[in-house]
């Protein structure tokens, strides 16, 4: 079962015209998305999906200790301090004469993997409790998800930094009461990652690491852009999320999403592209309709089997003339960061790119 951690209204746009009823939902008022155990957003399909979001935030700072309080009033005035209540000196070369965080909590997956990847892994102390990478990070606290925290974790561990992926309440008041710096985590686009990974260099003061892993991953893209440039490009169903064991509840990508971006780069027509809703719910009615060349099913907590893999291909041949069925184009994608927008994600659209064009001649 997944894990939802960050909860969030899945409504289109005011303004906006539906996609249609029988074609794509915007799961109602009394469901939401959120992000599950890679970070990624996903469908709460359960019955706690139906607690307003609000309210299901507002429980968890109402778990909060009342010793935490005493720890806020240590911090009296204006001034930046750690949460034992002393003043940080700056260190040198930090951004703005500001201090280099030495103690940084991430509550994301995502932004811990570029934290490493930028040279700086041993100052995190705390990471969220689904993060899996680097295997450094495997014997660090963990503090929770995004919509579980464990606030006196946070706490004891002392951090400088507090990096965020979604919006928490919980974790967002806790650092205004400490007066810890919070950093949001920008990577729900590409372009997002490579923000990301800029401003996290400039508050690490590892400009050089963060400039070189930017242009890794531009040439990464531009590598795969390159490779199908002049290909046809297919029309493509991206699942996210679905009900185990049968084709409902089924979450898709619409616009401006990175994997809506994924899809394109990858040289892929996203089918649902045109919808302005970022992970909309579809029916399979929905899916006959727009009639997929492909399909590729991202599923990262999968043990995929040859037994289970044709049991989910009969599963879709079964409900209808679909092109992707009938021509034998359904793919199941089972890396651990599949859904996980990170530096990494290259890899991921690399290998989407030779399910949709396997040709080798286009190989370097």
């Amino acid at each position: 079962m997944r894990h939802f951690v960050d909860l969030k209204r899945s409504m289109a746009p005011p303004g906006r015209k539906s996609a249609g009823p029988r074609l794509v939902s915007a799961i109602g008022r009394s469901s939401v998305w959120a992000y599950d155990s890679r970070g990624m957003v996903s469908l709460r399909s359960d019955q706690r999906a139906r607690i307003p979001w609000a309210a299901a935030l507002s429980l968890v700072a109402l778990a909060m200790p009342h010793a935490l309080s005493d720890v806020a009033r240590g911090v009296e005035d204006g001034s930046r301090r750690t949460p034992d209540g002393s003043v940080p000196h700056p260190s040198p070369g930090a951004k703005d004469g500001a201090p280099v965080p030495q103690r940084i909590v991430t509550v994301a997956p995502n932004s811990a993997e570029i934290i490493c990847a930028l040279g700086a892994c041993e100052s995190i102390v705390g990471v969220s409790k689904f993060c899996e990478f680097p295997a450094e990070l495997g014997g660090r606290s963990r503090v929770g998800g995004l919509f579980d925290p464990d606030l006196e974790k946070i706490v004891a561990l002392r951090p400088d930094l507090v990096v965020l992926r979604g919006r928490s309440d919980a974790v967002e008041g806790l650092c205004r009461r400490l007066n810890v710096p919070l950093y949001m985590d920008k990577t729900d686009t590409l372009p997002g990652i490579e923000t990301c990974i800029v401003e996290l260099g400039e508050r690490l003061a590892r400009q050089p690491e963060a400039q070189a892993l930017v242009k890794r991953f531009r040439d990464g893209l531009q590598a795969i852009r390159k490779r199908v440039a002049d290909r046809p490009r297919p029309r493509v169903l991206l699942t996210v999320s679905r009900q185990p064991g049968k084709l409902a509840n089924i979450l898709t990508t619409g616009r401006g999403t990175f994997l809506d971006e994924m899809l394109g780069i990858a040289g892929a027509i996203n089918v649902f592209g045109h919808v302005d809703m970022p992970y909309p719910q579809v029916s399979v009615e929905g899916i006959i309709a727009q009639r997929p060349d492909v399909i590729i099913e991202l599923m990262p907590e999968l043990e995929l089997t040859d037994a289970l893999k044709q049991r989910m291909l009969d599963r879709w041949s079964r409900v209808g003339s679909i092109p992707a069925a009938v021509h034998d184009r359904i793919f199941f994608i089972t890396d651990r960061h599949c859904l996980i927008p990170s530096p990494r994600y290259v890899e991921i659209i690399a290998k989407v790119s030779r399910l949709l064009h396997p040709e080798p001649s286009l190989d370097p």
